[in-house]
């Protein structure tokens, strides 16, 4: 089984549960699986102006004196500003023994016209583990090799997948429909790892996940599914720092978590050695 890592946070969350019940992707073709491998060197310069990793450039949306501040001013002007990022993501499927668990770990590149990310997936069911992997995503070239059988050498796609697309960009549509979904869904200023942040949280109905993300409901994703409880936590700069989704898929539990952090300047990524 193959699963696809886009690098917008919520929509990724939803949209690799979905691809991982049904096999495929948005587009009904086989999606990459996800995974790291080689160092990274950064190559922009400047420290961050605070915690949230942002320079004194970004937008965003000003704070007070304790780091609260209003979501929708964070989401109306979300930086653009390129950065790089690390991810965690686990998603759980299925109750009791036939329970599986996909973690998705690693670093990539945001806001940046061209892609640049390392990371490894791995799915277990139980003991058993049914996929294993690393990949470094560079431009368009995506190198890989299977851990699950010991796997050394590196192979390379000689082209990008139809979903990779050009680059990575932050996708707000799910931080938009839970700011429509009414003042129940804003509850309040938190802290993630240091960092003050905003909590959005709802249940959205399948019509508001299609607007959120337009992957969703695509080709043999939408069957069987159901509203979603959507949470996210966001800084003043619209970044979502961790997002959470429980769902039911085919009659089965989804639950998928995600957080990010480390926010620093676009990387650069090594290509391993093929052959």
């Amino acid at each position: 089984m193959t699963i696809r890592h886009s690098t917008a946070l919520p929509v990724t969350a939803l949209v690799l549960a979905l691809a991982a019940l049904t096999g495929c992707g948005a587009d009904n073709a086989a999606p990459p699986q996800a995974a790291p491998a080689t160092g990274a060197s950064a190559t922009a310069s400047g420290a961050p102006a605070d915690g949230t990793g942002a320079s004194a450039a970004a937008t965003g949306a000003p704070a007070d004196a304790a780091g609260a501040f209003d979501p929708a001013v964070a989401i109306a002007h979300r930086s653009k500003e390129p950065y790089a990022a690390t991810f965690e993501m686990t998603v759980e499927r299925g109750e009791g023994a036939e329970k599986e668990v996909t973690t998705v770990t690693g670093r990539s590149n945001h806001n940046t016209p061209a892609e640049g990310a390392r990371r490894e997936s791995k799915m277990v069911r139980g003991s058993s583990v049914l996929a294993w992997e690393e990949t470094v995503v560079i431009d368009q070239a995506v190198y890989r090799r299977s851990k699950e059988n010991g796997e050394t050498r590196w192979t390379t796609d000689q082209k990008a997948p139809a979903s990779a697309g050009v680059g990575t960009y932050d996708d707000d549509g799910f931080a938009k429909v839970l700011l429509d979904a009414g003042p129940a869904a804003r509850k309040g200023m938190e802290v993630e790892a240091g960092v003050p942040v905003f909590h959005l949280a709802a249940r959205l109905s399948p019509e508001q996940l299609r607007r959120a993300d337009p992957n969703y409901g695509v080709g043999r994703q939408n069957e069987g599914v159901g509203p979603a409880d959507c949470e996210l936590w966001i800084d003043r700069l619209g970044r979502t720092v961790r997002s959470s989704q429980s769902t039911v898929v085919a009659g089965k539990p989804v639950v998928t978590t995600e957080r990010s952090s480390d926010f620093g300047p676009v990387e650069t990524f090594t290509p391993p050695a093929t052959g």
